[in-house]
């Protein structure tokens, strides 16, 4: 079994089952002689904090054929000029993981493509893990995360609530890519500037239609970055704002109609027993009735039209 790592030497493995029957592979390695003491931040040769600990740290592999792969290594601590204490770099983890290295990217990559529940079943994980990982991995993705800002035409601004209690997030997408380019906590004129103020005079002015809701802040982001590009409002929010319109018609109708049918009721009064089937009146309120059901025209609740 190839654990494909530089620097690492296995020094033994062995194959067992946990009490729920799961199979595990636990790999003892440790890293090579002359990179054991590199910081795993500056990844330079350090001198050495403290002795090896006592107790193994275990970090989580991929999975070979079904089977849960674990490293197992005695860490020590190093002590830094630049970073201070922290323990020595192992070449198969980034620093603090508890995940090999190909563990995390693997994670990043499904996470890019897949919803995170999906992942985290199918790389049983906690659904909370497949962040951590993907900010470990951030830098081996994207090593020029600003080059995403480069030619952009057609953006499109929006923010969302991510968590209870009205915490925002703001996003901006590629309309072109259908990729998000952008991203900040909270909303508002003073987080979309961070957005604005970060791009070049060249990425200012590529940008040539940027969407979004009807938010003032949006449009005068807009106008005093980038005035030549036109500001409309997205497809989205206009289907929002039709149905949102068609609605109210659709209430304004039914109260007419309720209005009516209270009318009709009254001047129409009910004597006791069952009506006859050819009561003129009871038909005359039955009709009205008609007119406020859930299977009247009136009361359809969203209209499906060309727009």
């Amino acid at each position: 079994m190839s654990f494909n790592v530089k620097n690492t030497v296995i020094k033994n493995c062995n194959l067992y089952s946990d009490k729920n029957g799961v199979k595990h592979i636990r790999i003892q390695a440790r890293p090579n002689k002359w990179p054991e003491n590199d910081c795993p931040f500056c990844h330079k040769s350090c001198p050495v904090y403290d002795k090896h600990s006592s107790k193994s740290t275990i970090w989580r592999g991929l999975d070979w054929g079904g089977i849960l792969v674990e490293v197992k290594y005695q860490t020590h601590r190093i002590i830094c000029p630049e970073h201070g204490v922290s323990v020595a770099e192992v070449p198969w983890a980034y620093p603090s993981s508890r995940f090999t290295k190909y563990f995390d990217l693997t994670v990043a990559w499904f996470a890019s493509y897949l919803p995170r529940s999906t992942t985290s079943y199918f790389m049983r994980v906690d659904w909370e893990t497949i962040g951590r990982c993907v900010n470990r991995t951030l830098h081996d993705l994207e090593p020029e995360r600003s080059r995403i800002l480069d030619g952009l035409v057609n953006i499109g601004i929006d923010e969302t609530i991510y968590k209870k209690g009205h915490k925002y997030i703001t996003v901006i997408v590629n309309h072109d890519t259908n990729t998000v380019v952008w991203a900040s906590e909270d909303h508002g004129k003073s987080v979309l500037e961070k957005f604005y103020k970060q791009l070049t005079p060249e990425q200012l002015s590529s940008i040539k239609v940027v969407t979004g809701d009807g938010a003032r802040w949006i449009t005068d982001c807009v106008n005093e970055y980038t005035p030549n590009c036109a500001r409309c409002v997205d497809s989205f929010h206009v289907v929002e704002l039709a149905m949102a319109a068609l609605d109210e018609v659709r209430k304004d109708i039914w109260h007419d109609a309720y209005s009516e049918y209270k009318q009709v009721k009254k001047d129409n009064p009910r004597g006791k027993g069952r009506p006859k089937k050819d009561d003129p009146e009871f038909a005359i309120v039955k009709a009205a009735k008609v007119h406020v059901s859930p299977q009247s025209p009136a009361y359809v609740p969203y209209v499906v039209a060309e727009i």
